[in-house]
C-alpha cells in the first residue's frame, strides 16, 4: 500500500500533492465571462503519484498533470489527465516510486535503468496543431488536444537528433516557426547545446549544435526577427557530484553569466558571446531587435531563486537575494566589445511573465507576472516557497506597475493573456488563485490594462490546483 508523503515543504499544505485527474461540466462563474473569451487554456503542473523513493523530493520533480480549461460561449469546463510518460506507467504498474534524486539517474532503482525519466511536467507547447508536453531533460510528450490522453514521445518523426527539447520554445508569430533548444544535448553534464527550427506546418527544417562554455541550466531563452538569445547563467551541473548522489544543480555565482546570440540567416556559425558577473534568471520576458541593436527583458536575481540548489560557496538562501526583478538588457552586436547595457525596470519582484504572444520577439511593452509585494501577507506555495501575493502588469517602458492584492490568504500562478483586440491591452488575464483559507482554487478573469481593479469574473473549483509552471492559451 502507498504510505503518506512526507511532512516537508514540497509536499505539505497547498503543495500536497492532488493525484486527481478529473472532468467537470460547466464551472460555476461568479460574474460574467467575456462573450469573445472562447478557447483552450492548457497548464503543466508537477503532481507525483507515489511518495518520493529517498524520503523526500523536490516539488518540480513530480509526475506531469496537464490541465485545460475549456472557454466556450460564456461556459468553462476543466478537465486534467497524468501525462503517461515510461516513468509514470513503470512507476504505476510497480505501485512505487523507482526514480530517485532531481535529475540524477545515479540514484534510480536498477530495474529502470535506461528508461526515459522525464515527468513532462513543465510546458504545453501548441504549434501546428499538435499538443506537446515538455519538461528540459528529455523530448516531449505529444497530448491529444481533445482528450488528453498521450499519445506518446515526440521527436519530429525521427529526425531530432539531440536528447533534451526545452520547456521554453517560442513560436515566431510572423513566420509560424518554432524555434527551441536542448542544453545537455549529448547527455548529462555535457556542454553541448542544439538549436532547432521547425516551419509553420511543424516539419523539423534545421539543427545545429554548439557548446556552452560551462554545463549550466538554460531555461529559457529569447527570439527577436533576426537573431536567437541564449542566457545562460552559473547554476552548473557535474557528472561525478551526481555519481556520488550529490544533486544534478548547484549555483556559483562567482562565475560569469555569458549570453550567446545567434543569426537567424546564417545560423550558428555566427555566434557571438557576452558576459556579466554571476547572478541568476529563469524566465526571458521578452526580447527585439533594432538592426544590430538587441533588447532583452528578463527576470534577475542575485542568487539562484531555488531554495533546493544550493550555493557552491556554502552561502545560505536568502528570500531577498533570490528575489528576480523585470530587468531590460540591451546588446550591442556594432560594439567590438562584451558589455551588456542594464537597466533595472520595475522594484516589485516578479517571475512567470507573459506577453502578448503575438508580439513575441517584436518590440512590445506590456508584461503581465505574478510578483511580491514582501511588506504583505505570503503564503507558502509552489517551487521556491513563498507564493506570489500579486499579480499584475508592468509597463516596460516606464517601469508602471499595475497590480492586485486579493486577500491574506491568496496567492497567483502564473498568468495568461487572451487577446480580443488588436492590442496589448485589448484582451484578458486569466491566473489561478489559490484560497489558502479554504484549500480550493479559482480563476481570476482580468482586464487586461486594469490589473488593480480585480477579477471582472472568478470561476470556481470544487478543488485545489496544485501550483502549475506553465500554460499556453490557444484561441478558439
Amino acid at each position: 500500500m502507498t504510505k503518506p508523503f512526507p511532512n516537508t515543504p514540497a509536499f505539505a499544505g497547498y503543495n500536497g500533492p492532488s493525484r486527481v485527474e478529473a472532468d467537470i461540466y460547466d464551472l460555476v462563474v461568479e460574474g460574467e465571462l467575456p462573450p469573445g473569451l472562447n478557447g483552450a487554456w492548457y497548464r503543466m503542473t508537477p503532481d507525483p503519484q507515489f511518495p518520493p523513493r529517498l524520503g523526500d523530493d523536490v516539488f518540480i520533480s513530480g509526475d506531469g498533470m496537464i490541465s485545460m480549461f475549456r472557454f466556450e460561449d460564456g461556459h468553462v469546463d476543466y478537465k486534467s489527465r497524468y501525462v503517461r510518460t515510461e516513468r509514470f506507467l513503470a512507476e504505476r504498474k510497480a505501485r512505487r516510486a523507482l526514480f530517485g534524486a532531481y535529475r540524477n539517474r545515479f540514484t534510480d532503482d536498477a530495474s529502470v535503468q535506461g528508461l526515459d525519466r522525464t515527468v513532462a511536467n513543465t510546458s504545453p507547447i501548441w504549434h501546428a496543431g499538435r499538443l506537446l508536453a515538455s519538461k528540459e531533460d528529455s523530448l516531449p510528450y505529444e497530448i491529444d488536444p481533445e482528450t488528453l490522453e498521450t499519445r506518446g514521445r515526440y521527436d519530429w518523426d525521427g529526425r531530432l537528433k539531440t536528447c533534451t527539447v526545452s520547456a521554453h520554445p517560442k513560436v515566431d508569430p510572423v513566420t509560424g516557426e518554432l524555434l527551441f533548444y536542448g542544453y545537455e544535448a549529448s547527455g548529462d553534464a555535457s556542454r553541448d547545446m542544439s538549436f532547432c527550427v521547425a516551419d509553420a506546418q511543424g516539419r523539423l527544417v534545421s539543427e545545429a549544435w554548439f557548446e556552452a562554455p560551462y554545463p549550466g541550466m538554460v531555461h529559457d531563452f529569447a527570439i527577436t526577427e533576426d537573431f536567437v538569445v541564449f542566457p545562460i547563467f552559473p547554476t552548473i551541473t557535474d557528472l561525478e557530484r551526481m555519481k556520488a548522489g550529490g544533486p544534478h544543480w548547484m549555483s556559483d555565482i562567482s562565475q560569469d553569466a555569458w549570453i550567446g546570440v545567434i543569426p537567424r540567416k546564417t545560423g550558428v556559425a555566427g555566434l557571438r558571446w557576452f558576459k556579466r558577473p554571476g547572478g541568476q534568471f529563469f524566465h526571458v520576458i521578452n526580447a527585439f531587435n533594432e538592426g544590430e541593436r538587441i533588447t532583452l527583458d528578463l527576470c534577475v536575481s542575485e542568487m539562484n531563486s531555488f531554495p533546493f540548489i544550493p550555493d557552491v560557496s556554502g552561502a545560505p538562501y536568502d528570500p531577498a537575494k533570490a528575489s528576480a526583478f523585470p530587468s531590460r538588457w540591451t546588446l550591442d552586436l556594432a560594439r567590438n566589445d562584451e558589455r551588456i547595457d542594464e537597466r533595472l525596470v520595475s522594484r516589485v519582484p516578479g517571475d512567470v511573465p507573459r506577453v502578448d504572444d503575438r508580439r513575441i520577439g517584436r518590440p512590445y511593452r506590456q508584461a503581465w507576472m505574478g510578483m511580491v509585494d514582501p511588506a504583505r501577507a505570503m503564503r507558502m506555495s509552489g517551487p521556491v516557497g513563498g507564493g506570489f501575493n500579486l499579480v499584475g502588469r508592468v509597463d516596460m517602458a516606464t517601469g508602471e506597475v499595475d497590480a492586485w492584492y486579493g486577500a491574506d490568504d491568496d496567492a497567483f500562478q502564473e498568468p495568461q493573456f487572451a487577446p480580443e483586440g488588436p492590442g496589448e491591452l485589448d484582451g484578458y488575464v486569466l491566473s489561478v488563485i489559490e484560497r489558502h483559507a479554504r484549500n480550493l482554487s479559482d480563476v481570476g478573469v482580468f482586464r487586461a490594462g486594469r490589473m488593480a481593479d480585480g477579477p471582472i469574473a472568478l470561476i470556481q473549483l470544487p478543488l485545489r490546483l496544485r501550483g502549475a509552471v506553465h500554460g499556453c492559451w490557444v484561441p478558439a
